[in-house]
């Protein structure tokens, strides 16, 4: 239930600010808005391709680091320093 409260008061600040993103202390002609905050067109065609390419060698890396490190150590393991 705390995580619920948290991410509902969250929630209603964002929807109240909605679509400023920050409020200027100038004035309202100064805010950031969502749609003046937004990338262009091909820094986000550019930033999927990366991401896109790249995602599968870090899931890969995160599932190798698992396999490898997945058992418990225990009072009978032999350590090497």
């Amino acid at each position: 239930m705390t995580g619920a409260v948290i991410a509902i008061a969250f929630a209603s600040v964002f929807i109240g600010l909605f679509p400023r993103v920050m409020v200027s202390s100038f004035g309202s002609a100064f805010d950031l808005t969502v749609y003046n905050a937004a990338s262009g067109a091909y820094s986000l065609k550019v930033m999927t391709i990366v991401a896109c390419t790249l995602l599968p060698f870090v899931l890969g890396y995160q599932f190798w680091s698992y396999y490898i490190f997945r058992k418990r150590l225990n009072e009978h393991h032999h350590l090497e320093y």
